[in-house]
């Protein structure tokens, strides 16, 4: 197996415990009885195949867009979207526009609005509507299905950077500061 083989296989694993980890924690706080948070009255979270998300990076032409595909029970998703929606505050005025896309179940929309209304997101986000192979092939053929998963395109709706798995936000705000920069 090529290093970038194991490399792959080591981060699907670790992705699987930290998924089956956020689910007993979910679980856990589920039996105790605690009343779930509120989402924001203003969320809207719309079902989407990936030529869906495709289409509404086209439909952004002339702003840098970000995609960013997470899930509630995903630990690293939960961990970095602080981070992602920072970026959006920094970045909107000068043209980036950030979609969320939640690989969380059908049956999960109400966890799914809760964690969106506890981070603040407002608007319009997305959820997979689609098989799980169908859906990451037809986003970017190199991803494994493991998330998070961040698309970066420029301004020209061209796809530029792709990440698996959790990324530093000094990275990814270095990449989108870039292309802000081009005209």
């Amino acid at each position: 197996m090529t290093e970038a083989g194991a490399g792959r296989l080591r981060q699907a694993a670790a992705a699987g415990l930290a998924a089956v980890s956020s689910c007993l924690v979910a679980l856990a706080a589920a039996d105790s009885g605690a009343a779930p948070a509120r989402p924001a009255a203003n969320v809207t979270v719309v079902d989407a195949t990936a030529a869906d998300v495709l289409a509404e990076v086209r439909s952004a032409r002339g702003s840098v867009v970000v995609v960013n595909v997470w899930a509630t029970w995903c630990v690293p998703c939960r961990e970095e979207f602080p981070d992602l929606l920072k970026l959006q505050r920094e970045f909107r005025s000068r043209g980036m526009r950030l979609i969320l896309v939640s690989a969380d179940l059908a049956s999960q929309r109400a966890q799914v609005e809760r964690f969106l209304g506890d981070q603040g997101v407002g608007g319009r986000t997305f959820a997979k509507a689609q098989a799980d192979q169908e859906f990451i092939d037809g986003l970017e053929r190199r991803w494994s299905g493991a998330l998070p998963a961040t698309l970066l395109f420029d301004r020209r709706g061209r796809q530029v950077a792709f990440w698996e798995g959790s990324l530093r936000f000094a990275e990814l705000r270095s990449e989108v500061e870039s292309l802000i920069g081009e005209r």
